[in-house]
């Protein structure tokens, strides 16, 4: 996919993916949320593989550096958006996780749009 539609569409798509995904995990039919969680998950990790394939092509040097950046701010982000869930699941329940991860995942949406389009 990468090939055909680019590394930024892609990675764009399946945050969009995670999002859609995420907003299923709201209602409470069962079998939504399933639907959801399963959305979410690939969505994650098709946008996780593609993040991480890019920092060799990106990287002009110190390729090494790069991906162990990526890898550090990955599990940092993981660390303190994990930390803050907890916060947003003991004042709002679920939906409140679920807000504030769409939040996150429209400020990723956001700031990849802006860099896709400095990119061209």
């Amino acid at each position: 996919m990468t090939v055909r539609f680019g590394r930024g569409p892609v990675m764009l798509g399946f945050t969009a993916v995670m999002l859609c995904g995420l907003l299923l995990t709201l209602f409470s039919s069962l079998w939504l949320i399933f639907i959801g969680m399963l959305l979410f998950s690939a969505g994650f990790f098709a946008a996780h593989s593609v993040a991480s394939s890019w920092i060799g092509p990106r990287a002009r040097r110190a390729r090494g550096q790069a991906s162990s950046l990526y890898l550090f701010s990955y599990y940092l982000g993981s660390s303190l958006a994990g930390t803050l869930g907890g916060v947003f699941w003991h004042h709002y329940g679920w939906n409140g996780v679920g807000g504030f991860i769409a939040l996150l995942l429209l400020a990723a949406l956001l700031t990849g749009t802006c860099l896709h389009q400095r990119l061209k």
